[in-house]
């Protein structure tokens, strides 16, 4: 009896090592669709507002200026005391600006919320929710 309980760990052993892992192969990947609307671009009021090639205070915007029109909403981080509005740049890099920070001459934001932020540009008031849509804000 000791005799067959080795031939049978010996090959229960056996078994677990030297068995063949199926794995299933996959030939076909898929490919996503890029998105077809840029998202640095803004929303309907941003582009009409800026004009293309302008800067917020009317000169033409090089690539290291920072305007509205090359900054993009990305996310909201609302703490106990501060709250912070997250931007992404087009080459990928995001900043972060506080409440009541001045970002150039002509913009500054002024509060921040959960579905969006309010920013003075150019002595006026507009709100700019997450999905990049400028309005003008009211009173």
């Amino acid at each position: 009896m000791n005799i067959n309980k080795k031939i049978i760990i010996f090959l229960l052993t056996s078994l677990f090592f030297f068995s063949q892992v199926l794995a299933e192969d996959k030939e076909e990947l898929i490919e996503e669709e890029l998105p077809a609307v840029n998202p640095f671009l803004g929303g309907t009021g941003s582009s009409s507002l800026s004009g293309d090639g302008l800067g917020l205070d009317g000169s033409t915007s090089s690539e290291n200026s920072i305007s509205l029109k090359n900054l993009k909403l990305s996310g909201i981080i609302i703490g106990t005391s501060k709250k912070f509005a997250i931007f992404s740049l087009p080459d990928g890099r995001t900043v972060k600006y506080k409440e009541d920070t001045i970002i150039s001459n002509d913009l500054m934001i002024l509060d921040i919320f959960l579905d969006g932020i309010y920013i003075k540009m150019n002595e006026t008031e507009y709100s700019l929710d997450l999905n990049n849509n400028l309005v003008k804000a009211d009173g």
